[in-house]
């Protein structure tokens, strides 16, 4: 008898194992009685073995979408995640293009509109900051242009920036408008009213003071203050600020008043130096030549133009921290 179930013992454990869950089901599927002492036995001997199965079945399955299955998952996460970095990164291209872009028009039509202005384009290289993040000064890259000297002016699309300092090489230092050592003879547009724009030694405002004597026509808070052209340094009609308030304090016989420059000093980047103004009604007429008329040569140190001036674009300013300088 061992002999034979030795021998044959593959063949009767495949057997039992199709049988008995075949008979466990019979059992089961029949109607409500009490459980046999055998059905015990049984339960008490499958239990362990199925609870084995179900666990290590389990563990195969966990294995499988853990690890199998998701390996394609992964590397497809990890293409679109270097995608989505290639996208980001010509978004974040897109949007610098994009912006200077809209720079160069608008200097663009600045000269357009100025055109007695001869000006050379300069990139702002250096930004001397207050502990309150107030631009105090900059410099600028000339890029091997020569004719600058000190004196000149500083201008971009939205008006007046400053005047050259100190030339060195290739760059040159660039006094702000709004440096307490910065005096401009300004007038406000339209209202007959003359005087001097000062910078201010506040360290967390752009802000300069605007004096003069007495007033033509009522002042506005916003209105146009433009050069005014009689301090022989700053052409006439250039956009420098506006009145920021009629808070007006009275110096001796002279009135004071701030004013919010229109020029945006913590966002300089491109500028332009005015190296001389022409008077363009004395330009000669076109020369014939026998690859058609020549554009007339620029008269320099011609005397400057009364051209209407023009208001700069609008232009947020920034929001600055602390009161009045």
């Amino acid at each position: 008898m061992r002999e034979f179930l030795v021998r044959h013992r593959p063949a009767i454990v495949a057997f039992l194992g199709l049988t008995l869950p075949l008979f466990l089901l019979y059992v089961h599927g029949r109607e409500n009685r009490k459980t046999t002492i055998i059905e015990k036995a049984l339960t008490q001997v499958t239990a362990p073995v199925q609870g084995a199965a179900s666990r290590l079945l389990s563990g195969l399955s966990d294995l499988w979408n853990g690890y199998i299955a998701l390996t394609d998952v992964a590397d497809e996460n990890e293409k679109l995640k270097s995608q989505v970095d290639k996208l980001s990164e010509q978004a974040t291209r897109s949007a610098l293009l994009e912006d200077e872009n809209k720079r160069l028009r608008a200097l663009l039509d600045f000269k357009r509109a100025r055109r007695e202005l001869v000006t050379v384009g300069a990139h702002v290289i250096g930004k001397n900051v207050s502990p309150y993040a107030r631009v105090v000064r900059i410099s600028i890259d000339l890029d091997g242009k020569s004719g600058i000297a000190e004196g000149m002016p500083v201008i971009d699309e939205y008006g007046l920036v400053g005047r050259i300092a100190a030339v060195s090489g290739g760059y040159a230092e660039v006094l702000l408008a709004v440096d307490p050592r910065s005096t401009v003879n300004v007038k406000v547009l339209g209202k007959g009213v003359t005087g001097t724009l000062t910078g201010t030694t506040s360290q967390s405002n752009y802000v300069s003071r605007f004096t003069y004597l007495h007033r033509a026509e009522p002042l506005a808070e916003g209105d146009l203050l433009v050069t005014s052209g009689h301090d022989k340094v700053f052409p006439p009609g250039l956009p420098v600020g506006t009145i920021r308030s009629l808070d007006e304090r009275q110096r001796d016989v002279e009135y004071e008043l701030q004013v919010t420059p229109t020029v945006n000093f913590s966002d300089l980047d491109l500028v332009m130096v005015v190296t001389a103004v022409v008077d363009e009604a004395a330009e000669p007429p076109p020369i014939e030549t026998p690859q058609g008329p020549s554009a007339p040569a620029p008269q320099h140190g011609a005397s400057p133009t009364n051209a209407p001036p023009s208001g700069p674009p609008t232009r947020p300013q920034p929001s600055h921290p602390g009161g009045n300088p």
